[in-house]
């Protein structure tokens, strides 16, 4: 079983690193070398350890699980899952590249104008609402509308816009 673990690490676009309770890095496959550096016996207070830190909603800080979906690391994204016990914090990181891509398809197809395309596409890669306006040459106004018909359109579909950053979920 440990082989096939192994593999499946070596081969999947998963990062993954495991560290103390005093968050020092004992190990950490290739992938989550590329997006972290190489850590391995350094004490890691960044990325998923920020999260883990700064998530003041945990009961036990030395177990158990937690997700921290649409997270930016480093400049991307990832679906971010940490495995907490007494002796170790285990991180998995899931790039989600990918799955936006497939998001800004999918909206294409449901009938998003060109326009909300396009702020879809700033707000999965975690643009500020200001950077947005900008690059788009709208009003703080005219970019809460589009967010909003978005929204709505997405809710009239009974459908909840998993791809969109959790944090943008709730600001227009």
């Amino acid at each position: 079983m440990l082989t096939v673990l192994q593999k499946t690490l070596e081969t999947s676009e998963l990062a993954v690193c495991v560290k103390d309770p005093e968050k020092r890095v004992s190990m950490q496959n290739d992938y989550c070398r590329g997006i972290c550096g190489d850590r391995a016996g350094t004490i890691c207070e960044q990325g998923c350890m920020a999260l883990h830190t700064a998530d003041t909603g945990r009961q036990w800080r030395d177990w158990g699980s937690r997700v921290y979906r649409n997270s930016r690391i480093f400049g991307n994204f990832y679906d971010v899952t940490l495995l907490c016990s007494a002796t170790s914090i285990i991180t998995f990181l899931q790039p989600l590249h990918e799955k936006y891509e497939m998001a800004l398809a999918y909206c294409r197809e449901q009938g998003l104008t060109r326009r909300e395309v396009e702020v879809i596409a700033l707000t999965i890669r975690g643009i500020s609402n200001l950077d947005i306006c900008e690059a788009l040459s709208i009003s703080r106004a005219t970019l809460k509308t589009h967010l909003n018909n978005i929204y709505r359109k997405f809710r009239e579909m009974g459908e909840i816009p998993e791809f969109i950053p959790a944090n943008r979920i709730l600001e227009p």
